[in-house]
């Protein structure tokens, strides 16, 4: 048998330190009955529990009588008083003695604290003990089976889909064999992830679908709407949407509604979840995380519901944290064989149902959330065995039995629909409404695939740019289901397993390998599938030779610079638009053409590629260290390659901080005191002009084979480029990679862009949510009240705020000091690039070279529409196809869209118009107004992720303060 190592055993099922203090007291009395040595016990002790045992047909508080010292093998009589009241009971051990026993104390319940005491009468001696017993409310404790669905964490994914597709089978057993149960003790399964659902009905024949979707009807298969756990804050807004498509596509072909998620063991969640509420109608949010393992003070959050109110204030989530999902592996789940022990794990039966259950641990748990002020008498634990385990088939006898001993708490197998139901029913006004981002903690894996994580990323840009072309192009047959099959191959990269459990122990493991390859493929295939569909969007006959189309996709009119290829630029140098009027352009050392024009929003316009020099408007220059467009001044280190001066024009501070700007920090061990940076770098011109500019330093950089850093300028644009690309060596010790940018602005707020919105950091998170590091969508802006700067990249989505707050974060991190609780203003933003700091699941090493590209804009006041235009311009650039078809093509309306922008557009799946959808920037309402070209006439009305018309809006209508919007617009 493989020895698994303890930090591995650790992340699946290491309690919390406040769960820790729970178990204490009832670790000694796990067991009811123990077999030893026969130490008879020297001493008794009372101990108050919130239960009620049922006694002679009433609710009777209960106490624990408890031997110390060793076990009782006699015979004798407990005499109980308790608020006036008396009562004997006769205990018979048995030959294997008993380590304690489960007392009801005699009348009536009083309501408050009372004394209750105990004599112990047994073979001729008397032991006495007593204890408070304080007021107890009677309970219902929900408890919901499901299998973590960690998708290759425990074996190669096949293995794993074949556990989870044969655990839906065997619930429908077991449902159908205890539908006739008392009502809390009749099984129901949870999914957890439409990933399981999906395939499962993928690879079902005719009559195993009907069974499911009849299980699914009875209530006995519970189905939740999100495709996998993932790192929500890590996707993009349209794929937080997609997230769900597929489930409530499924549902809704049988007549059915999902408005519920489940997201297991990862820490934390995206705000943008409340925000697109009235998108993807999921009303319910259960999240039950990982114990200790890198989770910060997230575990603060358990068992305190709230209504997530989204950033406009108009959407809610009912969000409930409970305890962490690996309650039923430390129960029984490690009691039994599982992933750890057996290749090919299968439902087991101890034939002893009650053993390995709730009993004492519950006690305990329940007196935690008294002692919290929980103000609720109800409340939810999930039940797994492990990850990836096959399902407890004891569990409706173990509840069955528990609910016929005790009153108090009463269990109920659930599912998180029926959960949420009856939470809501009862509580609806006294839950609290809260408002903030639970910013996560898990997304510091994904640069452990850097390479992967920037392709991926990439791909989410141009697939909506794709789908804004085939709108703008009025085309037929949208196909929407491969758009969705490439945005689901995106989330599925962004689920929360990596890899193996042993990823980094055994790193050249075959599974390990096989696990990654899995994994992977996502990513290669959603870059493949929109390469694809980008082609089919710009696709057309009549070839125009010598001319290209450019297409903007985005809703305002932009100034850019446009990058056709050699193989597309071979007549000349010279650039004219369809009306002949030359522009500025370039031919770059890597043969590419260049050329800047200005656009109207999401339209396409050609131009054409002519013999002759290039044509020259105003020029960038180079002068020794020093690049200059007429509106920045760049000076470079002669030494480090660093950013020393960043100054606009208007303006005569140098924006660049100590050391200055796009230092590269390499971290051993991720300490600060093995800090390696570049001290000597090789500057070479790269582009000379005159309407691109480009200096590279290039050289050895620490963790690297080689390190290239090229800062460039285009003359008359507001815009800096930086490309960093790193050789990387494969190195297995603990290492982490950044690219600093100390800006020098005095008194300045951070705020970035979130799935769906944007927050400042600190004052728009929650409590406990993490604040080592930020996921970025486009862009985070540092601002005074006087300037600021908009930074941006489409690569690395990891960001820190101040001076290495992510030093030390190696391993488990279980309750570790080394998590903030507070993030200062600090005008100091790093790009954490590269970091193998995980000890399981995410990769233990990388190799070879991945480009980071960063985008810097000096502004005034911060703006919030002005710099979501910019953060959309950085992602999303003018993209190139050769000439066909019609020279020119618009959408066929106009969009003034005020602080709003567009997030995504496409044609609707039906034909029917277009589907989009508009946020809402700025914190106070803006409005917006639609315009037919050619004299048509629009209908615009709300839909959802379905495309479901709701009300009409009329061609002007008004957005709240960071509201989202799903629109269909039709020309009729």
């Amino acid at each position: 048998m493989k020895l698994i190592s303890m930090y591995v055993c650790l992340y699946i099922l290491k309690p919390s330190i406040q769960m820790k203090a729970i178990i204490g007291w009832a670790a000694c009395c796990v067991l009811c009955l123990q077999t030893h040595a026969q130490q008879a016990f020297t001493g008794i002790g009372l101990k108050a529990t919130p239960a009620y045992l049922r006694y002679h047909g009433q609710a009777a508080r209960m106490v624990r009588l408890e031997f110390h010292g060793g076990k009782d093998y006699k015979e004798g009589t407990a005499y109980l008083t308790w608020n006036g009241a008396l009562d004997s009971i006769h205990i018979a051990p048995g030959p294997d003695g008993l380590e304690y026993y489960e007392l009801p104390l005699p009348g009536a319940d009083p309501g408050q604290m009372a004394q209750a005491a105990v004599r112990f009468v047994t073979n001729g001696n008397e032991y006495t003990a007593r204890v408070l017993v304080p007021p107890a409310r009677q309970w219902k404790v929900y408890l919901l089976p499901h299998s973590h669905v960690d998708v290759g964490y425990t074996d190669v994914q096949e293995k794993v889909m074949a556990i989870h597709m044969n655990n839906i089978d065997e619930a429908i057993k077991i449902a159908e064999h205890t539908q006739d149960y008392p009502e809390g003790a009749r099984y129901k399964w949870n999914t957890e992830a439409i990933w399981v659902v999906d395939n499962y009905l993928k690879r079902a024949d005719a009559r195993k679908k009907a069974a499911f979707w009849n299980a699914v009807k009875k209530g006995w298969i519970n189905i939740d709407a999100s495709y996998g756990n993932v790192n929500t804050s890590a996707t993009s807004p349209v794929q937080l949407m997609h997230q769900f498509q597929t489930g409530l596509q499924l549902a809704a072909a049988q007549g059915l509604e999902l408005h519920t998620m489940m997201q297991v063991d990862v820490p934390g969640a995206s705000w943008g979840l409340s925000a697109q509420c009235d998108i993807t109608g999921i009303k319910y949010f259960l999240s039950a995380p990982n114990s200790s393992d890198r989770i910060g003070d997230a575990d603060n959050l358990r068992d305190n519901p709230f209504y997530w109110a989204s950033p406009s204030g108009k959407q809610k989530l009912l969000f409930w944290q409970s305890s962490p999902y690996s309650i039923g592996y430390m129960l029984k789940g490690d009691k039994i064989p599982n992933f750890f022990t057996v290749a090919d794990p299968k439902p087991y039966y101890t034939n002893k149902p009650s053993e390995n259950f709730l009993n004492p641990w519950i006690f305990g748990y329940l007196d935690n959330l008294q002692q919290k002020h929980f103000a609720y008498d109800m409340t939810l634990l999930t039940w797994a065995m492990s990850d990836n385990a096959p399902i407890d088939p004891e569990l409706p006898d173990a509840v069955k039995a528990w609910n016929e001993r005790y009153a108090s708490p009463q269990l109920v197998i659930t599912s998180t629909a029926q959960f949420f139901r009856d939470f809501e029913n009862k509580y609806r006004d006294k839950i609290p409404t809260v408002q903030g981002d639970y910013t996560e903690y898990w997304t510091d894996g994904v640069s452990s695939g850097a390479k992967e994580t920037a392709i991926n990323r990439n791909a989410a840009d141009q697939l909506q740019q794709a789908g804004a072309i085939w709108a703008i192009r009025g085309r037929d047959a949208f196909p929407a289901a491969d758009f969705h099959n490439a945005f689901v191959n995106m989330v599925m990269f962004n689920e929360h397993t990596w890899g193996a459990y042993n990823s980094v122990s055994e790193p050249n493991d075959p599974k390990v390998l096989s696990e990654w390859h899995y994994k992977q493929n996502f990513a290669l295939q959603a870059q493949s599938q929109t390469k694809t569909l980008l082609e089919a969007s710009v696709a057309g006959q009549q070839a125009v030779a010598n001319a290209v189309d450019v297409y903007n996709t985005l809703a305002y009119q932009r100034s850019a610079l446009v990058t056709v290829p050699a193989t597309l630029s071979q007549a000349g140098d010279l650039v004219t638009d369809a009306g002949g009027r030359k522009l500025p352009s370039q031919r770059l050392s890597t043969g590419e053409l260049v050329f800047v024009t200005e656009q109207a929003p999401f339209s396409k316009q050609r131009y054409f590629i002519k013999p002759g020099k290039a044509f020259v408007k105003t020029e960038a220059t180079i002068n020794g260290y020093t690049l200059n467009n007429g509106i920045y001044t760049l000076t470079l280190d002669r030494q480090t390659g660093n950013i020393t001066r960043l100054q606009k024009t208007g303006n005569n501070t140098n924006l660049a901080d100590s050391g200055g700007l796009n230092q590269y920090d390499y971290l051993v061990g991720d300490s600060v005191g093995g800090l390696q940076v570049v001290r000597h770098a090789n500057i070479r011109v790269k582009e000379n002009g005159p309407l691109v500019v480009s200096l590279e330093a290039s050289g050895p950089a620490a963790g690297t084979t080689s390190l290239t850093r090229e800062v460039r300028l285009v003359a008359g644009l507001d815009r800096v480029e930086i490309s960093n690309t790193v050789d990387k060596k494969a190195i297995g010790d603990k290492e982490s990679l950044h690219f600093v940018f100390p800006f020098a602005v005095k008194g300045a707020q951070v705020r970035y862009n979130i799935p769906w919105n944007s927050v400042t950091a600190e004052s728009d998170q929650l409590p406990f949510a993490n604040r080592n590091w930020y996921t970025l969508q486009r862009w985070v802006d540092v601002s005074s009240k006087d300037i600021g700067i908009t930074w941006s990249s489409p690569d690395a989505p990891l960001f820190e705020i101040g001076q290495y707050p992510t030093a030390g974060l190696l391993g488990g991190l279980h309750h570790s000091r080394l998590w903030r609780t507070y993030t200062d203003q600090q005008p100091l933003i790093a790009s954490w690039a590269m970091n193998n700091l995980w000890h399981t699941n995410f990769r233990h090493s990388q190799e070879g070279p991945v480009t980071f590209h960063y985008y810097l804009q000096v502004h005034k006041a911060y703006d919030a529409a002005a710099v979501n235009a910019t953060g959309l311009e950085n992602h999303q650039p003018m993209i190139v196809a050769a000439a066909a078809g019609p020279a020119q093509e618009n959408l066929f309306f106009d969009l003034q869209a005020g602080t709003a922008y567009v997030e995504n557009i496409n044609p609707a799946a039906d034909g029917h118009g277009v589907v989009m959808q508009l946020v809402n920037a700025s914190e106070t309402a803006t409005t917006v107004h639609f315009t037919a070209k050619d004299n048509g006439t629009l209908k615009v009305r709300q839909c959802n992720l379905l495309e479901l018309n709701q009300q009409e809006m009329g061609d002007s209508f008004s957005i709240p303060g960071k509201g989202v919007l799903m629109l269909r617009v039709e020309k009729i």
